[in-house]
């Protein structure tokens, strides 16, 4: 950890840099949740496990439809993923991503809010949310 921060301290700027976008072709999972790498991580990135607390940005938007939540306005969202607090096939998409990652994730009603309407979001509607991994913790 020394060495590191000494390297760091030594140099201008330890920003990480972002990739240039480089879309992966589309992975389905289990349940139907469809995930596509648009940016791949940082090298020396931490990937994302059950129970670590994250912090992402997304945006959400209802496939026939717009925009229902975006975090880019008012901050990045924390919580612990794999552990249900988010919708199912969003929880089981984030599970392995790397810091500094971009995802698409295409999310089914039966994984999503199936039957139960929300603001914005008719019953059996099918998400896609962009997401960007900002931490692992």
């Amino acid at each position: 950890m020394r060495l590191w921060l000494f390297a760091c301290l030594s140099l201008v700027s330890c920003k990480k840099e972002f990739k240039p976008l480089s879309p992966q072709p589309v992975v389905t999972m289990e349940g139907g949740v469809l995930v596509q790498t648009m940016r791949a991580g940082f090298d020396d990135g931490d990937v994302a496990k059950k129970g670590d607390k994250i912090s992402i940005h997304f945006t959400g938007t209802v496939q026939d439809g717009g925009v229902f939540d975006d975090s880019h306005h008012r901050g990045a969202f924390n919580f612990w993923v794999g552990e249900g607090q988010v919708l199912p096939g969003l929880d089981r998409a984030l599970l392995g991503m790397k810091e500094g990652e971009l995802r698409v994730i295409t999310v089914p009603p039966a994984l999503g809010y199936g039957d139960d309407p929300k603001p914005n979001i008719p019953r059996r509607s099918t998400l896609v949310f962009e997401v960007e991994l900002l931490d692992v913790r």
